[in-house]
Order: structure tokens, then sequence, then C-alpha cells
């Protein structure tokens, strides 16, 4: 009921996709990834965008304009546009619902790799400070749940049949692999 008033919703509301509601009393923020008992997930593959914005529903509303069943990734780390916070981890319903990616056709990659999208353009910058952050603490959380040895952790053009430079010729390797390690 609180919900309700705070939003000025009706008695009967119809919620879209995507829509906002404030939440009187919420705590802040915080991440919570879910992790699912499966052996399914054997490699991680870290992606770009491509874009200077975006966000989950975005990718969500091009990826079904394309013909795919919705956003693509299992994981979109924001860097800060369309009203997201700077790092924001958003989980798809794609992670939730423990579906195959639709993120890397490549050596099955989509079967048995957690795609994961950081929003921006890494052939012209390089991820943001706390887009790093996000990425390497979500990678560490997976790859420990999971048992998925380093040499599994790849950028989408390295994977094997992959044409592409995804995630980025800027995208910082060297500092992505000396942090994850050091956590």
């Amino acid at each position: 009921l609180e919900i309700a008033k705070a939003n000025r919703l009706p008695s009967r509301p119809v919620l879209k996709k995507g829509e906002r509601l404030l939440v009187p009393g919420a705590a802040p923020l915080q991440p919570v990834i879910t992790m699912y008992p499966s052996k399914r997930w054997k490699y991680i593959i870290i992606h770009h965008s491509a874009t200077d914005e975006g966000d989950s529903l975005f990718f969500d509303k091009a990826h079904l304009h394309r013909g795919w069943d919705g956003v693509g990734y299992h994981f979109v780390i924001d860097n800060g546009s369309k009203d997201r916070i700077d790092g924001q981890i958003e989980v798809s319903p794609r992670w939730l619902k423990q579906l195959p990616g639709a993120h890397c056709k490549a050596d099955n990659m989509n079967e048995q790799g957690i795609g994961i999208c950081l929003v921006g353009n890494f052939n012209e910058q390089k991820p943001s400070h706390k887009q790093m952050e996000s990425l390497i603490d979500l990678v560490n959380q997976l790859r420990r749940y999971y048992n998925i040895p380093s040499s599994r952790i790849l950028g989408h053009g390295q994977v094997r049949g992959a044409k592409t430079d995804c995630p980025g010729k800027r995208f910082p390797w060297h500092d992505f692999w000396k942090r994850l390690t050091e956590r």
C-alpha cells in the first residue's frame, strides 16, 4: 500500500518492463548476485556495448528488434548513462531464468559462457574505474562459484572463431588480470 501511495499508482496498476518504482524506507542499492547450481557455465565472456550509452532495458529492446529473445547478456555493467549509476550491475532475465546467452555464437559460447557487457565503446575510451571494480567483483564471484579457471575468462574477440575486436582495443587487459588475481 505504501509503494502504491508513494508512486501514485491506481488500485489495479499495470506495470511495464523497466518502469521504476519508489520503495519507501528501502535500503541503499547494493549488488546482490544470485548463484544457481549448474554445470552449464564453463566460461565467462566479456563484451563492450560499442555504444556511448545504454542499459539492460535499452539492449533488451535492441536485441528484440534483431529477433533475439531479449537482452543477450546475463549481466550489464552500466557507465552512468540512462539514469543508471556508474558501475551498477544489472542482472538480466536471461541470468535469472538460467537461459543460454545470445552474445557469442563462436565456439558454442552461448551455451556454456556467461555473458557480461560493459556499457561503452572501448575502441575509443577505457571503461570507468567503477565499471572495472564491478567487473572484477562479478567475475571473481562467478569464477569461484562455478569453478571457472582464469584461462576460460575471455573477451568476445578472444573466443576461437569470433571475428570481432570486442571488448575493444582499449580494454585494459593487463590491469584486469592484475587486479583479478589480487583478490
